[in-house]
């Protein structure tokens, strides 16, 4: 019986400790099952350690062929490129640069919890490797992981040699980045198209080869774009120096884009109507017109309202027209100033498998024919004395326009003139009867024209070819009068400098005209009959006057020709009685 009963006490406890043996290690196997599941701690501390070591293993790589990419690079001469490449290979490819965003961004903190993920599109055709390369690496090491999809650089079937095996050995080891090459040549506009279409993030951005982004580019435009999806958006845009390869701030009196009547990209002044919407210096501002080199928008926005027009070709106007279509069809364009990607301005260097004039003019044309409704007089008027701009639309053209056509009707686009009165209502629409027109600079000194406080007509530095400053804007009519905001100038007898009175008092009989030796350039003569009948002629000359008025200060003065400081430039030269064929 003692023997039984230790045996039973024996059996139950053997039994007690087993069940709590089991309970313990079923009760650890879970934990260990759950640590080392998809979505355990320890899979994950796991998955952590293997993206370190790769990222490791990728930055070593890079470093390693950062050393020796540059050593003997396979390329044309600096020259072909307009840019100092051989200073740009020496400079660090992921480097520092200043934050130039005004002191009231760095306080701004956008929404976190959207799912905006950016593709970033750029497309290159001969690009200097390195400039391309630090383009990439700007992106990837100032933006945030979540907020960037993928970085599609395609090559636009670039020969030169740097861009084929040595691009494809450094690329393989950045994260995030694709590589693809066209058959043939498409030119940037199509380019652009593709990567749109394969892009796999919310929001597209095109940005050109040879920019660099800085600190917190991205998350002020998708803020914008978060709280209006019909958002096309740039940043401001700064300065890479073509020669000393330097990033340089822009500075932050924000110019706004607009158009010539050429159809160019130019910089405005700022103006009343928009400085009063703007609450700050972090706020977007509404830009009539983008640069082109940076450009942000909702991928499903972008489709919705046509890309870009598919038959533009190469490059040339593609920025201006999208701008007009995205304001015309109920959308917005803006420019963050918390946004900073400089840009590396550079003489022209894109090949153009054709006559670049005229495929570039033909782009500016379908902007003309789709969007400019009557002020399309002013473009043509300013183009045909070019002879080099003179084409025509064939039938393919036609087709195309009224496609482009009919989306502008699918969309309900407003007309040219809403765009005129509610966007640029600072623009002043030149007259008909403008023969020479724009802003009128000295080509010795680049100084132009300007109205002084007393009305006489004055030098000022503070002009520029491609800004549109309406104090600076004269024009000469078909009565070879020259006029500046309705009134004449007339020649100050005293002193031969020239003055402003208005026009239905002007006495004088002096006539204007320009002397062309170049279809906007000459020297601009003033001509008049004495009492005795004879003709005289004066040339409009940069001095430093001596008269008692304006003593000592640069002044436009009539003086018999041939001296040094009179040839000068309008903006346009306008041929109102001659029209572009059109197919």
């Amino acid at each position: 019986m003692i023997f039984r009963g230790m045996t039973t006490r024996f059996v139950v406890r053997w039994t007690s400790q087993c069940l709590i043996a089991f309970i313990l290690t079923t009760l650890v196997l879970m934990v260990i099952i759950r640590w080392s599941s998809d979505d355990g701690p320890l899979h994950d501390a796991v998955a952590r350690r293997k993206a370190e070591l790769l990222n490791e293993m990728r930055a070593e790589r890079l470093r390693e062929l950062q050393a020796t990419i540059f050593l003997h690079p396979d390329r044309p001469p600096d020259s072909t490129y307009n840019i100092n490449v051989s200073l740009s290979e020496r400079t660090p490819l992921e480097r520092e640069v200043n934050d130039t965003r005004p002191k009231a961004c760095l306080d701004v903190r956008y929404d976190p919890t959207h799912d905006l993920t950016t593709t970033v599109i750029i497309p290159f055709y001969n690009e200097a490797l390195s400039m391309l390369l630090r383009t990439v690496h700007s992106i990837l090491r100032h933006t945030p992981d979540s907020l960037l999809e993928e970085i599609i650089i395609i090559d636009d079937h670039s020969p030169n040699h740097d861009l084929k095996e040595p691009l494809e050995r450094y690329v393989k080891f950045l994260p995030k980045v694709k590589l693809l090459r066209t058959k043939k040549r498409e030119g940037l506009i199509r380019v652009r198209l593709i990567g749109a279409r394969l892009a796999k993030g919310k929001v597209l951005m095109f940005q050109d080869a040879h920019t660099e982004n800085n600190v917190g580019w991205l998350e002020p435009m998708l803020e914008e774009i978060r709280k209006n999806p019909q958002t096309v958006i740039q940043p401001h845009v700064d300065e890479v120096d073509p020669t000393t390869i330097n990033y340089q701030a822009s500075g932050n009196h924000v110019p706004r884009g607009g158009f010539s009547w050429d159809l160019r990209y130019v910089w405005m002044q700022m103006p009343t109507h928009e400085k009063r919407r703007l609450k700050s210096e972090a706020d977007a501002h509404r830009s009539p017109t983008l640069v082109g080199c940076a450009i942000a928008v909702r991928k499903d926005y972008f489709h919705h309202i046509g890309g870009f027009d598919d038959a533009m070709n190469v490059w040339g106007g593609e920025n201006i027209e999208l701008a007009f279509r995205t304001w015309m069809c109920g959308g917005q364009v803006l420019t963050h100033p918390c946004s900073r990607v400089a840009h590396t301005f550079k003489p022209f260097a894109y090949s153009f498998d054709g006559d670049r004039e005229k495929i570039v003019q033909k782009n500016l044309m379908r902007i003309a024919e789709l969007w400019m409704d009557e002020w399309k007089d002013f473009f043509y008027a300013s183009t045909w004395n070019w002879p080099s701009k003179r084409t025509s639309f064939d039938a393919r053209d036609m087709a195309s326009l009224e496609r482009r056509r009919a989306l502008k009707r699918k969309l309900k686009c407003a007309g040219f003139d809403w765009y005129m009165r509610t966007i640029v209502p600072e623009i002043p629409t030149p007259p008909r009867d403008a023969t020479f027109y724009g802003e009128v600079t000295n080509l010795k000194t680049e100084a132009c024209l300007y109205e002084m406080d007393d009305g006489f007509v004055g030098i000022t530095y503070m002009c520029f070819f491609h800004r549109v400053l309406p104090e600076n804007l004269f024009f000469i009519d078909t009565r070879h009068r020259l006029v500046h905001r309705g009134r004449c100038v007339k020649v100050d007898m005293s002193t031969f400098l020239i003055r402003l009175v208005d026009c239905d008092r002007e006495a004088d009989s002096w006539t204007w005209s320009v002397d062309k030796t170049y279809p906007v350039e000459g020297s601009i003569k003033a001509t008049t009959t004495t009492e005795k009948g004879e003709r005289e002629e004066f040339c409009l000359t940069q001095v430093t006057n001596i008269n008692k008025v304006h003593y000592r200060e640069q002044m436009p003065q009539l003086i018999p020709c041939g001296g040094e400081f009179q040839a000068w430039r309008f903006q346009y030269m306008f041929m109102f009685d001659h029209k572009f064929p059109l197919g």
